[in-house]
């Protein structure tokens, strides 16, 4: 299952779960190697993954997370939400660079999603381009 994380940037089941239990402390401020491992932890239950066996632990941690990736990889396959499909197709349509669109792989209505959009547009101002990017 390494291979998952080559394609996917994800870690697989195992990996994630070394992960969380690695988590001593505040969960928001461990460096989490991707967010879904997060959201399976807080989903398990940080004092799940403390107190309880790591076989049992291991258990409800596996569930969810593979609901969770699951749902992630439908939701990406799914041209219409997968940024990567909508950056090539705007970029195309708008004649654009399409690392001026590369915000839009960011969480909408994030802060860095805010803040890489606007410098695009100031991009295309200085390139004499007023061109409405989408939010």
């Amino acid at each position: 299952m390494k291979g998952l994380r080559k394609t996917t940037g994800l870690p697989d089941v195992i990996d994630a779960f070394h992960e969380a239990l690695g988590c001593h402390g505040q969960p928001e401020r461990f460096s989490w190697s991707h967010s879904l491992v997060y959201q399976a932890a807080c989903k398990t239950g940080f004092s799940i993954l403390r107190l309880s066996p790591p076989q049992e632990s291991f258990q409800t941690f596996s569930q969810f997370y593979n609901e969770l990736k699951d749902n992630l990889l439908s939701q990406l396959a799914d041209p219409i939400n997968n940024p990567l499909s909508q950056i090539d197709q705007l970029s195309r349509d708008m004649e654009l660079d399409p690392a001026l669109l590369y915000y839009l792989t960011k969480p909408a209505g994030s802060y860095m999603r805010q803040y890489m959009r606007q410098k695009s547009m100031g991009s295309l101002t200085r390139m004499n381009r007023e061109i409405a990017l989408p939010l």
